[in-house]
């Protein structure tokens, strides 16, 4: 049983990993990006490199670049739990030695993972392919549902996990800071799902912390608002 002040999320930074599940785009220390792409017919992952390539000797940059996705993409691939094909389009390489060593490093990051996974060369034209085993539902079927407001293949998160992400939010703000009033400003789902059934753990950080916690559900946001104060 965790028994910190400080919230088990926060205080085992799983908060931020839950965050970049949602996000296509994921940053590497060095200043380059992956971009997670998943379709019908596969998952594509394309390495950038963004200020990485600013910094000194071209071809070392890129190779820091490409080592950091390896080791990236692959947790990435257990986070989200993607299996099927996956084509990854690293950043082209001179060096047959640094190639080498990038194969390496996914081979070597992807040992972690529990799931049944084969690993091809990088080719010559700086692709790499994965064939990995789904060890359960992919997270959008329980974390997504579809945007009522595009055409497209656009997707917003549910009710239930935006809910949970903004308790989370007010549990953070009611633990590190010093406040006697929260005031939620909450998307209509949203703020009744927190009502109707997180209820007691609103109340429980009512008690604990002296606060007072409006949930204020608004017709008028979108999933994707919201007006979370914190106030003293």
């Amino acid at each position: 049983m965790h028994r910190g002040s400080k919230p088990i999320f926060n205080q085992s930074n799983i908060e931020e990993q839950i965050e970049s599940i949602y996000q296509p785009q994921v940053q590497l220390p060095s200043g380059g990006s992956i971009v997670i792409d998943p379709t019908e017919a596969l998952v594509a992952i394309d390495v950038n490199s963004g200020r990485t390539s600013q910094k000194g000797d071209f071809e070392k940059s890129i190779f820091l670049a490409n080592m950091e996705a390896g080791e990236e993409l692959a947790r990435q691939l257990r986070l989200r739990d993607l299996g099927g094909l996956i084509v990854v389009d690293f950043i082209d390489m001179r060096s047959k030695g640094n190639i080498r060593e990038v194969e390496r490093q996914v081979k070597n990051a992807m040992k972690r993972d529990k799931a049944k996974v084969d690993i091809s060369r990088i080719s010559r034209f700086g692709l790499m392919q994965i064939s990995r085993q789904k060890m359960g539902a992919p997270i959008e079927k329980g974390s997504y549902r579809r945007c009522e407001h595009c055409e497209g293949r656009g997707v917003v998160r549910s009710v239930e996990t935006l809910a949970l992400y903004y308790l989370r939010r007010i549990q953070t703000g009611v633990t590190r800071k010093k406040v006697q009033r929260v005031e939620a400003n909450l998307p209509l789902e949203v703020g009744q799902y927190l009502l109707n059934k997180k209820r007691a753990e609103l109340m429980e950080l009512e008690n604990k912390h002296q606060a007072t916690i409006l949930i204020l559900p608004s017709p008028e946001m979108k999933p994707s608002e919201n007006n979370i104060r914190f106030l003293s």
